[in-house]
């Protein structure tokens, strides 16, 4: 009998980690995004240094890390004759708190709590020889707060996360063309 809820229960949990007709959830990729050139001979874009990912919180599904290194392997490519870029992931951090109700009657009874996620990237950018500058070097962090009500299913949790890094790849990507074409002078306007 107690073999036979085991697998009960691991079918049902099964179940709920898919989506419609038991398809798995999609997962951010950047397979569609045609590459900026960026006029230096070599990119080199770096994940974080070993034993520095961060340990997600129970219940945080997304790897934030995974996503932003292959956003930066998938979003710019060398295009030109001289100069490296290098973009280095420095950390990510994802820092968790359980908020209470905004009903005060559920605050104050414990009832309808949220989980509050705050994922943080920074990405440091260095610029080797290009366009006759020596060095060049800027930091840029992003964030995205995530708000996720304690009585949402499994997949509808990994849906707002998803979307929350979607979001902040988005920042990512607008900081990166700024600086890159403004302060660096390595991208061109497509």
């Amino acid at each position: 009998m107690k073999s036979a809820v085991i697998v009960t229960s691991i079918l049902l949990l099964g179940g709920c980690v898919s989506g419609k007709n038991g398809d798995p959830l999609p997962q951010i990729t950047f397979d569609h995004v045609k590459p900026y050139p960026i006029y230096v001979a070599s990119y080199e874009p770096v994940g974080l240094e070993q034993g520095l990912s961060p340990e997600r919180p129970i219940g945080f599904s997304v790897d934030p890390e995974r996503i932003v290194l292959d956003y930066l392997n998938s979003r710019f490519e060398s295009a030109g004759y001289q100069g490296k870029l290098v973009a280095t992931i420095r950390s990510v951090e994802i820092d968790h708190k359980r908020i209470d109700s905004d009903n005060a009657v559920g605050a104050f009874i414990g009832l309808d709590q949220k989980d509050h996620y705050r994922v943080s990237v920074v990405v440091d950018l260095s610029a080797h020889g290009a366009q006759g500058l020596d060095w060049q070097k800027q930091s840029l962090t992003v964030y995205r707060d995530i708000y996720i009500s304690e009585h949402v299913s499994l997949v509808e949790r990994e849906k707002l996360e998803m979307r929350a890094m979607d979001h902040m790849i988005d920042d990512l990507d607008i900081a990166l063309r700024k600086i890159l074409k403004d302060k660096f002078g390595i991208l061109r306007s497509k």
